[in-house]
Parts: structure tokens; sequence; C-alpha cells
């Protein structure tokens, strides 16, 4: 009980800083509502310093204040009772909210019986549509019947389209325009040619109209059919009636052209979404490109227009595709299927519409809108809407709405948009944000100037609107002057006056705001100081209530005043006792029975130790190994009764060679045990118990043994024999190698010297003393070179 009462008020803890964090900081009145929805502001002219003027809402320590600035939301909804014209509640909505605030409104759908239905019948009227038509003419009387089984009060109309009437998507040459084939129509892109019409006479015109009728054709395989929807939804001369479900049955066996699609034939101007018919003809259809899927969709919600698309088996998909881009509720049927009549598919998708209810909110960026359906009776829930709704079947809705800023506060913070109900209403709905306080925009209630705001500034929702450089609560201080903001800012953390929340720069000095709570206290030249700003517990108590918080520091061992105690408890946050006697046990004095370390009084456990003193150990117990192999080998060698070998569990010897330890769960493996019947082999037993966590001993369940033991695998002789010689071989390869690169090197070395040598000989040019000339010098003693005589 008592922790169920501590919970609430641990939730309102936990908000209240936090909402006041938000709050707080707002100058003005305005700026305070638009910050938060429970936000209000306090009109007092004389507020204490130590409070905001900007508080939210469920903050219940500003008991001064006597007057708040509070705007409450506003919802103005129109309901009236569920008639045959009324089928949706509240028809209107107009909520007036403050920013980030949302409302739920609860809006519930009744489709009425016999509801108006008018249903605009638009046939592709290319030639391979040629049976279509001849079907057609023969199944009004059914058509009509298919329609009073949805709604007595219906009504017909009739419409034809082919493409427009230009190359290339239309022959141009010969008169084809205007009789493309024998016989045929000429080529048009739409062509109304029956206003909805309603009563018994709607049938019989319409097989008029159709028996009036011949086939058209064109040349190129997409049809213009966009064109045709647009202006069947848009035109006021196909005659919907005010207040009914309109429906456009669209039937054609090709594609379609889209967007841009014109350029081929040079037309470039984008389609309008708007009429142009005359005389029952569209005439822009050679100035104006083909419409795109958003154009489509747009004028089918702005008119509350619902397409059935009825086309070839083999279009679906691509007729699909572009109903899944159209919100409204549009079908797909299959035209060419033998065992349906064009009556057939207009009952069946009527009957899928009627059965569907579904909302699509046509709101701005600006307005976040969430739809949950409230499905019910066997309804299936669609989208934003449930299908197999009946008749007479009530659908709730419930819807969110939300906006999450203003503009500005000048601006005009109203958004109006519609939530279409496709095929039965439209809900419009007007959110107009709360941006400003009404005593901000009364000029009554603002004073210009006042004494109380110094003459330097005015009063305006209790609050003094500082100019000229000036500030305070009474705009008593000089910004221009040396007591300024910088005088309060801590220049360690940067903060002015340790943030908004702690105090407040007064003409250059701070002044610390009283906290909450009375025991607590704040002081500091910067207010950076406090009693209650320390670490705390698990339990986020104070220093653990074991020491005196100074200044952001546990004083361990002391009392609130700060006079000492026996000294009993250390560390940051007092929480650390220095006794051990936490860590002993009652059955040992000794610290963590040995197994672990005393830290902070508690018992840090060595690995495979548990327990609050480290006394438990699942490796030694239960599931120590050695306790288990006499047993195992009795069970091993004799295939015995694991009782008869004085086994305290029940021990099995697997069927299989191996034990499926996948089956076990919790085991642990054994592998300790020799085999005594095979030399080298071992016994692998399995120990399977159940875990009792870390407090308690795991509790041994079975003992499951390996039928095969574990062996070493035999030597393989060709293998060594293979490697020895493959080792001797491949020494010897090496060793050739190594003795090739070590004679490689000195060769190389020697060479190197010689040619050292060679460079530096030097050789004598003199005669050897042994050597002889070959030849005999005489002179002639009778001849001179001076006088020579002859001879």
């Amino acid at each position: 009980m008592a922790l169920r009462l501590l919970l609430p008020l641990a939730t309102i803890l936990l908000i209240l800083p936090s909402a006041q964090g938000q709050c707080g900081g707002a100058k003005t009145c305005s700026e305070c509502i638009r910050v938060s929805p429970d936000c209000r502001w306090c009109e007092d002219k004389e507020l204490a310093v130590e409070y905001e003027r900007c508080n939210s809402r469920n903050d219940f320590t500003v008991t001064s204040c006597k007057t708040w600035a509070d705007p409450k939301k506003e919802v103005d909804s129109k309901n009236e009772p569920f008639n045959d014209r009324v089928q949706v509640r509240p028809s209107s909505l107009d909520i007036k909210m403050r920013p980030g605030d949302d409302h739920t409104q609860t809006i519930t759908v009744k489709a009425a019986k016999n509801y108006p239905l008018d249903l605009y019948y638009l046939m592709d009227f290319s030639y391979s549509m040629n049976d279509d038509l001849e079907q057609l003419k023969t199944s009004t009387a059914r058509i009509a019947e298919s329609l009073k089984n949805v709604s007595t009060n219906f009504a017909l109309g009739f419409g034809t389209f082919v493409d427009k009437p230009i190359a290339p998507y239309a022959s141009t040459e010969d008169n084809k325009l205007d009789e493309p084939c024998a016989g045929c129509s000429p080529v048009h892109s739409f062509n109304h040619v029956m206003d909805i019409t309603s009563g018994n006479n709607a049938q019989t015109e319409l097989t008029q109209k159709l028996n009036a009728l011949n086939i058209s054709s064109n040349i190129d395989n997409p049809e213009g059919g966009m064109d045709a929807l647009v202006q069947a939804t848009v035109c006021k001369d196909i005659g919907w009636r005010t207040d009914s479900r309109r429906v456009i049955f669209y039937a054609s066996d090709a594609i379609f052209h889209m967007a841009g699609d014109g350029a081929l034939a040079g037309i470039v101007t984008p389609n309008s979404g708007t009429c142009g018919l005359s005389n029952g003809k569209y005439t822009r259809s050679l100035e104006e490109d083909y419409p795109s899927i958003g154009q489509i969709n747009s004028v089918l919600i702005k008119n509350k227009v619902i397409p059935i698309f009825a086309v070839p088996r083999k279009m679906n998909n691509l007729y699909t595709d572009l109903s899944n881009q159209l919100s409204q509720l549009s079908q797909v049927g299959s035209l060419d299927d033998k065992s349906e009549t064009v009556a057939d598919i207009i009952r069946k998708q009527l009957n899928s519409i009627v059965s569907w209810t579904q909302l699509n909110p046509q709101a701005p960026p600006n307005v976040k809108v969430s739809i949950v359906p409230k499905c019910s009776n066997g309804q299936e829930l669609a989208g934003n809407g449930c299908k197999g709704v009946n008749v007479g079947d009530e659908v709730v809705f419930d819807v969110k709405f939300r906006v999450d800023e203003c503009i500005s506060s000048d601006s005009d913070n109203t958004y109006s948009f519609d939530i279409d109900v496709p095929g039965i209403a439209t809900i419009p709905v007007k959110i107009s944000l709360i941006c400003q306080c009404e005593c901000s925009t009364d000029k009554s209630d603002i004073q210009i100037n006042p004494d109380t705001c110094h003459g330097r500034g005015d009063l305006i929702c209790g609050s003094c609107q500082c100019k000229d450089n000036t500030y305070g609560s009474h705009c008593q201080c000089d910004q221009t002057t040396a007591t300024n903001v910088t005088r309060c800012t801590d220049p360690d953390s940067g903060r002015v006056c340790n943030g908004g929340n702690n105090g407040m720069c007064i003409c250059g000095q701070c002044e610390c705001i009283p906290p909450t709570k009375k025991e607590y206290k704040r002081w500091g030249k910067y207010c950076e100081c406090s009693n209650f700003d320390c670490p705390r517990n698990s339990e986020y108590a104070i220093c653990s209530n074991n020491g005196y918080c100074n200044c952001g520091t546990c004083e361990c061992n002391k009392t609130v005043g700060g006079a000492p105690q026996e000294v009993k408890f250390t560390g940051i946050d007092c929480g650390c006792p220095i006794s051990n006697e936490t860590c002993r046990s009652q059955d040992s004095d000794v610290l963590c029975s040995g197994n672990g370390e005393c830290v902070c009084g508690e018992c840090n456990c060595k690995k495979d130790y548990y327990g609050k003193h480290c006394d438990i150990c699942q490796e030694c117990g239960p599931l120590d190994c050695s306790k288990y192999p006499e047993c195992v080998k009795c069970v091993y060698l004799e295939e015995g009764d694991w009782r008869k070998c004085g086994c305290n569990v029940s021990t099995v010897l697997s069927a299989d060679e191996r034990v499926d330890t996948s089956k076990l769960g919790r085991h642990k493996q054994c592998t300790s045990i020799d085999d005594p019947t095979n030399d080298g082999c071992s016994i692998i037993y399995y120990l399977h118990y159940e875990d009792k966590g870390i407090s308690q001993q795991p509790n041994l369940i079975s003992i499951h043994i390996d039928r095969e033991p574990d062996c070493p695998s035999a030597p393989n002789i060709i293998a060594i024999v293979a490697g020895v010689i493959g080792g001797i071989v491949g020494v010897g390869v090496l060793l050739l190698i190594i003795w090739k690169i070590i004679t490689g090197i000195v060769d190389k070395r020697e060479y190197e010297k010689f040619l050292e040598e060679r460079s530096k000989a030097k050789w004598n040019s003199g005669l050897s003393p042994l050597y002889k000339a070959p030849t005999t010098k005489y002179n002639n003693p009778l001849y001179t070179t001076a006088n020579p005589k002859p001879i």
C-alpha cells in the first residue's frame, strides 16, 4: 500500500523540475503561453524575486500569486440528431487552443438508408468497346435495379470519351476526325450525353440516348479518359444533386493518357482542372494537357466524387495502382468477367463503397491530425476507416488535432480545412491558436512608463517590459554602466548566477533563489553552492544520509549542521562503511569466506564463487567431476543398475555412441576417467543439473555416459614414412641450394678481387738486360754529311 502511494508522489516530483525548467525564462506573457500548454503567467505587479512569472500549471510552490494568465482550450462543435440528411456528428468543429496542446474529438458516422445516390456512367467510346455498348443498351433496366438495391433515391447520367481529336492520338487525314470509321461518330475528348436524372424517367431516357449513339475510334492505344473524368467531376452541367453520394462509373478497355502526354501533339499548357464544357462538349481538349493524378485526386475530394473503374482483368493492376493514389473510396472491377454484367459490377462496387466508412483529413502541413477508427460488430479495420459497415451502423473515430507552434504573435494563426467522409459528408474544421494573452492586447490593462517601472518601461501583464538598455524586475538597472550582467557571470562555468533557476542578476549582483524545500539552502557569489547538489546513493539519499552536503561535496560523518560524528562511512557519497563486519558470515570470521575481497562493505568474489559472503562454489559442489569416477566406471563396465553401483543420482549409459547434449539442457562435461578395457582411452560423461542462481548450489539431476570411449587415433604409418623421406629429400635439396648460393658468393668475390688488382697493375717500359738486338751498325769513315765524296 505504501508503495502505491509513493509511486504517484515520485512521478510528480520528477515532473515538476522538468515543467518548471521548460516554462522558466519567458520574459512576456505571450511568450510564456507559447512555450507549453502547461505554462501560466503571474499577472501580479509584485512578485518575490525567487519566483519566475512563467510557471508550470502543476507547480504549486508559487503560492503568493493571486492572478494567473492561463488561457484554456475552447471547443465548439455542431451536433445534430442523425436523420436522412445528417449522417455525421459533429457536422462542424471550431477549436481554440494553445500551441503544443492537442484535442481529441469523437466523430461518429452513421450512413442513412436511401441516402441520395447519383451515378454518372462515363464510357470509353473507342471502337474496341462496341460490344460493351451493345450490351449496355440492353442492360439499363438491370442497372436501375442494381441502384435501387443500394438506394431507392437514385439518379443516372451518361457521358462518353475517346481522345484528343489531333494526331498522334487520332487520324487527321480524309475527314477521319469526323468519321474515323464507317458509321462512327466523330472523335471527341468528352461528350456529356445525359444530365443526372432521377426517378423512373432515368432508365427510359438513358435507353433512348444510347440507341441514338454510334461508336467512335482513334489510332493510339491509350485513351483520354482522365480529361473526361475531371470534366464529369467539376462541371455543374452534369447535374449533381446537393447532399448526394456521387459516383462516376468509368468503363474502358485501355490504358489512359496522363499529364505530359499532350506534348506529343504540341499541347504543353497544364490542365486547369476547371470546367470546359460548351453545349455538352469539352472545348479545351486541344488547348490543355491531360490532368495529373494529383489534380484528379484534388477535384474528386473537392467535389466529393467516388470513382469506380470497370476495366478488363489485364488492366486491373494498372487501375488498382491509380485507385490507391486516390484518397476517395475508389474501386476497381473486372469488365471482361463473363459471369458478371455491367449491372452486377455496379451493384457489387456500390455495396463495397457503402460498406466502407473512412475519414480523409485535408489539413495543412502545420496541423497534425491522427485518426483512430473504432471498428466493431465484425467490421474490419482498413486505413483510416472500417470495412463491412452495414447501413444504419455507427462508426466511431477518435481524431486528435495538434499544432506545435505559432507562426508569429502578430500573424493570423487560424487554420481552416475539411475532413472528408467520402460519399457521405464533409466536416469543416477551424483551429485558432491562442498566441497572445488578453492582458497584452487590451490597451486598458497596459500602463505606459509608470513609476513602478522607473519610467523606463511599460507595465504589461504585471511585468515591466524595459526599454533603452535597461533591465531588472522594475527596469531599475542600466545595462550601459559597470553594474551589468558580466559581474554575475561565473568565470569557470560561464553561467549567469549558475543558471536562471538558481539565481537572478540584479544590477550586477546575484540574488540566489531559495529552493522549494525549506531544509535546502543555496549560497555563493554566483549561487554556485547548495546543501543538496551532492552525490546520492541508489535510494536517492543525499550523501547516503551519512554526511553533510557542502557546496557539491559530501563531508562524511557530519550532521546536517556540519557537526562531526563518529567515523563510520567514507566514499564520494558517504555510502561506503569503514567497518568490514558486513563481509563476515555468521559461520566464519574470515572476510568473504576467504574467497573474495571486502570492498566498501560488500564482497567481491573470486571466480566460481558466489553469494553475499562468497561461500557458494558451483564448481566445487555437485558439479565436481572428481566425485563420480567410481559410479561412472561401474555403470559403464557392468551396464548395471546405477543404484547397485553406489550412485547418488540416476546414471545412464547412452544407447547411441554419443550422448545427445542438445536434449540435456544445462550440463557439464567430464573427461577424467580412463577406460580400463582400452589402453589410452577415456570415458566421457555429462552432469545434467538445474541452475539455482548465484545464491544457491546447483541441483544435480542425472549423469549421462557416452557408450563409445574417447580414444586417440592410431598413427598413420604411410604418412610418417612419406614425411621422413620427404624430409630427407627436402633437407638434401636445401643443402644443395645453400652450397650453390655460398659458392656463387665466393666466386663473385674472387672475380671482383681479380678485376680490382688488374686495374692497379703498372708495367715497366725499358728493355730487358738480356735482350740483344738482331742487327749491327757500321760507320763508313770516308762518308761525311758536310762534304760527301762521289764514289
